[in-house]
């Protein structure tokens, strides 16, 4: 599955020492920086634009052969808020706030160029009524690809970017992504690459590290040859390196339509779990009366 290359990072200093201790010599033997907590970074992206009252944790960063290389676990309030303009031209923000906490892990990697926003949401890691991302996005915004990769991922890109969408995902990517990261959600904003886990990482394990870095010296590397010469031909010449305002997100869904959770698919739950508890009380009321009568 994964690349055998040298892991190029040194996890001898993760051993028998105790956890703060072997992160912290873990990273300086890395040139990293450890942060057991910090403030969330001011990054795009679902886990960092709509998660609120979030706070990250075991925080590793710094720059990897000269580029940006952030990891850690982030935790917060799945919500957010949207903008949209009325049609006369009035712009009303909207906001939803949950009660439920959500933790991710997640890698950012840093591009050579601004891309428009692109959503790789996968199915392996989904929860039981829906996307595993605590962002709601427009459904309308999908893009079904070639082969079996929708199997694997439902990609989403802003209206009018399916072309430049798949300039960027061509199929060895797609074929990396899914060997290389089919457990994982991986989205695009501006000209940083994402990683989502649904679990915390665990820095601490030097498995980790050896996948993140395959991650990086593969996937990354893929991805950054696939859009070095990417340039939005809507707005300023390549020089620019910027995405129109069309490009830059994708539109956001109330959390409701969002939701795989519809009416009819409540009613099919609840019918059949009643059909269930039906089915076992007879079950038991016939094993009884079999007991009491000769």
């Amino acid at each position: 599955m994964y690349s055998h290359a040298d892991p190029q990072f040194d996890v001898a200093p993760l051993g028998d020492s105790p956890r703060g201790d072997a992160l912290q010599a873990f990273a300086e033997a890395n040139a990293l920086l450890y942060e057991p907590s910090a403030a969330v970074p001011p990054y795009g992206g679902a886990l960092f634009e709509y998660l609120e009252n979030a706070s990250v944790s075991d925080r590793c960063s710094g720059t990897v052969d000269g580029r940006l290389f952030d990891v850690g676990t982030v935790t917060g309030t799945v919500g957010g808020s949207q903008s949209r303009m009325t049609s006369g031209g009035v712009q009303i923000t909207t906001s939803y706030t949950s009660t439920r906490r959500a933790t991710h892990g997640y890698l950012v990697i840093r591009l050579d160029r601004a891309l428009p926003h692109i959503v790789l949401d996968a199915t392996q890691n989904d929860r039981t009524f829906g996307s595993s991302i605590p962002m709601p996005i427009a459904r309308d915004q999908r893009l079904s690809l070639e082969g079996d990769f929708d199997s694997h991922f439902h990609l989403y890109c802003p209206t009018g970017y399916e072309r430049d969408a798949l300039y960027v995902m061509t199929p060895d990517l797609m074929a990396l992504l899914i060997d290389d990261a089919g457990d994982l959600d991986a989205e695009i904003v501006d000209d940083h690459f994402y990683l989502y886990s649904n679990e915390p990482f665990d820095v601490a394990d030097p498995a980790l590290w050896q996948r993140l870095a395959s991650i990086r010296a593969v996937l990354g590397a893929k991805a950054l040859s696939q859009t070095e010469n990417y340039s939005d031909d809507r707005v300023a010449g390549r020089a620019a390196n910027v995405v129109g305002d069309d490009g830059r997100r994708l539109r956001q869904a109330f959390i409701s339509t969002k939701s795989r959770m519809t009416p009819r698919r409540l009613l099919l739950i609840i019918g059949g779990a009643f059909v269930v508890i039906f089915g076992v009380v007879i079950t038991g009321f016939v094993l009884i009366l079999s007991a009491i009568v000769p």
